[in-house]
């Protein structure tokens, strides 16, 4: 991933968490309203392809696909737009035409650096790799490794903001503080997998404070533990469970399951459209 780039959006999700006008999070989650207004196979499609068993090829999206596939598309608008410009206005510096140029894949020049860095450094090492073993053993092994990782991290940070009854607020009632608090969980996780995650599980202290490393973490919540009775704690049991929270109820301001949706609906049924 471009770190600086990453960067961005990571504190977008720390300035916004808890507020679900402005951050749905990975799964891009609706709101209750918006999937009673699916038909029933749009509705059916939205849940299988956040299924857990999809992860691994969303690890896949998210770390190899996505960051390549964004940077090409916005190099060729970026190609495309200065070589227009140029041509309508020869006497104009190429410099001028490309900084009038935007996107949605970068918000800066310096993301746009970052971005070509990182891609033109990272298909050299690909390159490299695949004279030295091979296209097939190397594609083989690296796809499927990066794959169930970035799958498995994708699930970790999911669950830490879609639970049962995550806080999920609007923008008129968002708070920062209890979104940090109640709209972030406490994954209890095995030692040797704190270590693994980088201590991933305490995620309501680093939204808390972002500045802590990874290696406080634990220290801080265990000096300051009394205050932390109010946060949501889940175990390795429960990420399943969690991960079918993806819906958010607007009027209740939390993140809910399918399941209670349709026992809603259930007592209410002109809410629901479809199944």
């Amino acid at each position: 991933m471009p770190q600086y780039v990453w960067s961005q959006h990571h504190n977008y999700h720390h300035l916004h968490n808890g507020n679900w006008d402005k951050y749905r999070g990975p799964l891009s989650t609706l709101s209750v309203e918006e999937y009673a207004a699916l038909s029933g196979g749009k509705q059916r499609l939205y849940r299988h392809a956040r299924h857990v068993a999809l992860a691994p090829l969303g690890g896949f999206v998210y770390l190899i696909f996505n960051p390549r596939y964004n940077w090409l598309k916005g190099c060729v608008g970026l190609l495309r737009h200065t070589l227009r410009a140029k041509l309508a206005q020869p006497h104009i510096p190429i410099s001028t035409h490309a900084a009038g140029f935007k996107t949605r894949y970068w918000e800066s020049a310096k993301e746009f650096w970052h971005m070509t860095g990182n891609n033109l450094v990272l298909l050299a090492v690909w390159l490299a790799l695949c004279m030295a073993v091979g296209v097939g053993s190397f594609s083989a092994i690296y796809l499927i490794s990066l794959s169930l990782a970035g799958g498995a991290g994708i699930v970790l940070f999911t669950v830490q903001h879609n639970f049962e009854h995550a806080y999920a607020a609007d923008s008129a009632r968002w708070d920062c503080d209890r979104g940090s608090m109640k709209g972030t969980s406490y994954l209890v996780l095995p030692a040797w997998l704190n270590w693994f995650t980088a201590n991933i599980g305490y995620h309501h202290i680093h939204h808390l404070s972002a500045a802590i490393p990874n290696y406080g973490l634990v220290r801080c919540h265990d000096e300051y533990r009394h205050l932390f009775d109010d946060v949501s704690r889940l175990r390795l049991s429960q990420v399943h469970a969690s991960l079918k929270c993806i819906l958010w109820d607007r009027k209740a301001q939390r993140i809910i399951s399918v399941a209670e949706y349709r026992r809603q609906c259930a007592v209410s049924p002109p809410l629901a459209r479809g199944g």
